[in-house]
């Protein structure tokens, strides 16, 4: 059974926001307790030393996720490195995660997300 993500966001200090608003689908397992999703949202370029802020949303809570970056080929030497992983929880259930991604090596390289629940 598979899950959607609604919004997928994105954005580095000198872009404007990027906003998918189209439905992703996200893989369960057949225990519905593991939940997977690759290659999810935007390209997203990386010089050495910069940063990607992205958010993505469910229209309901699916508990802890964490994404990481999906780094593409060809890769010019960059090292992302995800952290300041949250999370913001509406009134009407909607889940909004929050992730940042940094390039923490000598190149560039293009990147989206990758990710998934955690058991």
């Amino acid at each position: 059974m598979g899950g959607h993500i609604e919004c997928i966001k994105v954005q580095r200090p000198s872009l404007p926001k990027m906003e998918l608003p189209r439905r992703i689908r996200a893989w369960r397992s057949p225990s519905e307790e593991i939940m997977a999703f690759n290659n999810v949202g935007p390209l997203t370029f990386l010089a050495p030393g910069q940063t990607a802020f992205w958010n993505y949303s469910y229209p309901s809570d699916h508990g802890t996720q964490f994404a990481s970056a999906d780094v593409k080929a060809p890769n010019q030497g960059a090292i992302h490195m995800a952290d300041q992983q949250s999370k913001r929880k509406e009134n009407n259930g909607n889940a909004t995660y929050f992730v940042q991604i940094h390039n923490k090596g000598v190149g560039g390289a293009f990147h989206n997300l990758q990710g998934g629940g955690m058991s």
